[in-house]
């Protein structure tokens, strides 16, 4: 069983019981990690009590219904709300240390599509961009009016790579799923990725590279079967067609 590093937060149960960790410390007797942690659900009674479990029992799977799942899963997308740190911290324990949060309003920012110079590019562009683009693309239907896109022509290409995307992953990529939805639909980093997949950074980046190649080889065969060309090339011709139209 492999033991992770555990962080200060919030983290779900298999069964859904939510906690907060507080930390992570050492048994004096046996220098053991043990977690600490207390309740983290919207029920108030009882929920000053602290708890403790060892960190190799935090980090061990259980079987569910036959499929093995992680008895605690880190909830990275709650965001710790300050009456839990003050209560905390007012028991005596440190607060969570937390990178300062900068809001950029990135679906107005300018996006240009179908720029790449090869398939591998377009894949990687079409993949990376996947998450704005998906809110972009609500904010559009939303508000009636183009956010980032300067044309409908624009538009309609993000849409068409978004959905070829997204079929692909449910069809031929479907064996990329986990890491499709851990890295491009929720945005995590390579290294919280790994984390997520028990996986190293090395394993999960030799995985996107051969994700990207994998897609690019369909990108490259919907060109050659629709007979255009949606990447840039240095060839005066541009159009893949048989014979000129």
């Amino acid at each position: 069983m492999a033991v992770k590093r555990v962080f200060a937060g919030y983290y779900k149960r298999y069964d859904g019981k939510r906690i907060y960790v507080v930390r992570v410390v050492k048994d004096i007797d046996t220098s053991d990690a043990v977690v600490i942690c207390k309740d983290a659900s919207f029920i108030r009674e009882g929920n000053e009590e602290y708890y403790t479990i060892h960190l190799e029992s935090f980090c061990e799977q259980v079987n569910v219904d036959g499929i093995l799942k992680d008895k605690y899963i880190r909830q990275t997308r709650r965001e710790v709300e300050p009456e839990m740190i003050g209560e905390v911290t007012e028991d005596g324990f440190p607060e969570p240390k937390r990178k300062p949060i900068t809001y950029i309003d990135d679906e107005y920012q300018p996006r240009c599509v179908r720029r790449s110079c090869s398939y591998y590019e377009y894949a990687k562009d079409i993949c990376t961009n996947y998450r704005m683009d998906l809110r972009r693309y609500k904010l559009i239907r939303e508000r009636k009016r183009y956010i980032g896109i300067t044309s409908r022509v624009e538009y309609q290409a993000m849409c068409e790579d978004m959905s070829f995307l997204q079929q692909s992953i449910r069809t031929i990529l479907n064996d990329y799923t986990e890491l499709f939805q851990k890295r491009f639909s929720e945005g995590l980093s390579i290294r919280k990725t790994a984390e997520a997949m028990h996986l190293n950074r090395g394993a999960v980046e030799r995985r996107q590279t051969a994700f990207y190649k994998a897609f690019s080889l369909l990108l490259r065969q919907r060109d050659e079967a629709d007979g255009i060309l949606r990447i840039i090339t240095n060839t005066p011709a541009i159009s893949i067609w048989d014979g000129d139209e």
